[in-house]
């Protein structure tokens, strides 16, 4: 007695049907239909689904479907052929892809004002409490001048207050300052300290030489 697999094979080929064209008319994949030719139901998802296969595949071919699953039914038995689950109906489709929801939206922008507004606090504390930026332009360390009158100039902290050899001078509301000092011949040694109004300090020295020309 023939079985399902060789009824459908031997019709199709009859028809000069190809595989593929099966597949495209009944949306049933080549190596499912395959399968059911082969009479190999291990490849295959639960009986309830390969008789629906077997009906579609019965139609397409203008065979009787309940003939078809008359001669499956003898045949096929749960023992025999225990059921496999395939991928494409226990894994979901797109799994991997992100989808953006007005909830998640909102989430990610609560998420981001609160990180934003502790980066601000933290940035604020750092600001109150921490040393003070000292960038000391001019002089160079270990600077040679030949001049009695040396620049001191550099940025700091807006509102810290800036001291040259214990002497206050002016900082503008960038945080830059300029003050002219006097040297002596021979080492100087000219001390720049930022304090904030909290107390704490940054400071940085120079050591510039004057030599004066006496000829």
């Amino acid at each position: 007695m023939r079985t399902v697999g060789e009824i459908l094979k031997e019709e199709r080929e009859r028809k000069s049907h190809t595989l593929e064209e099966v597949e495209r008319v009944t949306k049933i994949r080549k190596e499912l239909l395959e399968a059911l030719e082969a009479d190999d139901y291990t490849k295959h998802p639960p009986a309830t689904f390969i008789q629906g296969f077997i009906k579609n595949y019965g139609k397409f071919l203008n065979l009787d479907s309940e003939k078809l699953l008359a001669v499956f039914r003898r045949e096929y038995s749960d023992s025999k052929h225990p059921p496999k689950i395939l991928d494409s109906l226990i894994t979901p489709v797109n799994s991997d892809k992100f989808h953006i929801t007005p909830a998640r939206l909102i989430s990610g922008l609560v998420i981001f004002l609160v990180v934003a507004f502790f980066a601000y606090l933290w940035f604020e504390y750092r600001y109150l409490v921490g040393a003070p930026i000292l960038e000391v332009i001019s002089p160079q360390d270990q600077g040679v001048v030949i001049e009695e009158l040396l620049e001191v100039a550099g940025t700091t902290t807006p509102e810290a207050r800036v001291s040259i050899n214990d002497q206050e001078v002016y900082v503008d509301t960038e945080g830059k300052f300029t003050q002219e000092i006097r040297l002596q011949d021979g080492m100087n040694k000219i001390t720049i300290v930022s304090t904030s109004r909290l107390g704490a300090n940054s400071r940085v020295e120079r050591t510039v030489f004057l030599r004066i020309d006496k000829d």
